[in-house]
């Protein structure tokens, strides 16, 4: 059986299990019914050429690795499901986690009602992040057009490559190279402790919780937020740091931090990654103090995250302290030593960013909404999530809580819109 090498976010994703899900989430619903027959095919398709996609994951204490699966038929890549609600059944399909021992690492449903269709898609964050997902998801699309047009699927073009992060250094100079890969400092550790105030509930399951802003208020805000020399996402960040900053656990210290997630695909000439895997790294906003007003915490936001985009090795501080650890310590012990001494961010935030039309049109049928989502979190950590699609953004909330907590963050959500709908009045 072939074997493919456990690449360095494969490892982290896997140390951080008891942190959050490790899958990640998309929907896309249609008006029409899809052809499940050719959806199939060109999933098949890129899921054959994608074998991280088709593996089982061993956390072997000396060497962990994928073993590689060639046991699989096309009726496998996408189950069909018949409901009455739409959402209610793809959110249910979105709730499920796959087990790193699966022989698959993907699970995709076509649900249908009348003359609806959705596809959930739900993917082991070990094999991708937010940008490949992206693409994963557009690859099937592009693929299921092709088929549907009288096309030859064998024409399907996919990139292919390495899914090792030294490829983040290729595109720099000798110094670059050599600079960004001595760069130790773990990010993760801001010395700050605030977190969500969830309750003590052990009776959790997975929830998802959207707030939906649209196409104007957007463009009021992107129009409002050059006014302070800040993009889209400062503004969200701002509103999301004041609107969580009301519902900390108690705590004496006032500072509180709100980590990104940073594509690294930045520091490669291309923007792309060579296969698909994960180049992500944090890029932590400490703030030592809100701000009275909503313009207050913005200056500050802004002025912290451009100090951090100003840096051209933005994101890639303490990459090669984790490569490190694996490359000393025998995987058992990197993993209790990562564990000890790197944080797993307690107030996340991600930006996937917009998503194409041509992304997600199937032929014959009209994109209704789509949706993407990063892992589901366990309490305490928190992640805000946004993705822009038809000129509206949907913010999410992935959540294993109970129905208090879900309480909370749908308190969360509403305060983060009063701060954006204040932002413009002011």
């Amino acid at each position: 059986m072939e074997k493919l090498k456990a690449e360095l976010w494969d490892k982290v994703q896997y140390i951080f299990r008891n942190y959050y899900d490790r899958m990640i989430h998309a929907a896309i619903e249609y008006e029409g019914n899809i052809d499940l027959d050719i959806l199939r095919k060109s999933i098949y398709r890129v899921v054959t050429h994608f074998p991280i996609l088709r593996s089982t994951f061993h956390s072997n204490a000396i060497n962990p690795h994928w073993e590689v699966h060639e046991d699989y038929t096309a009726e496998e890549m996408a189950s069909k499901v018949i409901c009455d609600d739409i959402h209610k059944s793809v959110l249910s399909s979105l709730s499920k986690e796959i087990s790193y021992k699966a022989k698959l690492q993907f699970d995709i449903v076509a649900h249908y009602s009348g003359e609806r269709s959705a596809i959930s898609v739900l993917v082991n964050h070990m094999c991708l992040d937010g940008a490949d997902f992206k693409y994963f998801i557009c690859k099937i699309i592009e693929g299921y057009n092709l088929v549907a047009k009288g096309g030859d699927i064998a024409d399907l073009q996919l990139k292919d490559g390495s899914r090792d992060y030294s490829q983040l250094y290729k595109d720099m100079s000798e110094e670059e190279a050599e600079e960004a890969r001595k760069l130790y400092k773990n990010v993760s550790h801001t010395g700050v402790k605030n977190k969500f105030d969830f309750t003590d509930d052990k009776d959790c399951t997975t929830r998802f919780n959207f707030k939906k802003l649209s196409s104007q208020t957007l463009q009021a805000l992107k129009a409002k937020g050059k006014e302070y020399g800040a993009t889209l996402n400062d503004v969200f960040m701002t509103a999301y740091a004041r609107a969580i900053s009301t519902r900390l656990a108690p705590s004496d210290d006032k500072r509180l931090v709100v980590t990104s997630m940073k594509n690294l695909r930045d520091h490669i000439e291309s923007k792309n990654s060579e296969s698909i895997t994960n180049l992500t790294g944090f890029m932590p906003c400490v703030l030592d103090e809100v701000g009275e007003t909503f313009c207050d915490t913005l200056r500050i936001v802004t002025e912290k995250n451009n100090e951090s985009k100003e840096d051209k090795f933005c994101g890639l501080y303490g990459i090669p302290l984790l490569a490190l650890a694996f490359k000393i310590f025998p995987y058992s012990i990197a993993e209790f030593a990562i564990k000890l001494g790197y944080e797993n961010p307690l107030i996340g935030m991600s930006n996937i960013g917009v998503i194409p039309e041509e992304y997600v049109e199937l032929d014959g049928l009209t994109c209704i909404d789509t949706f993407m989502t990063g892992a589901t979190k366990f309490k305490p950590y928190i992640q805000l999530t946004s993705t822009t699609f038809k000129g509206e953004t949907t913010l999410c909330i992935a959540q294993k809580c109970s129905d208090e907590d879900e309480r909370r963050i749908r308190d969360l959500l509403d305060a983060i819109e009063v701060q954006l709908a204040d932002f413009l009045h002011q």
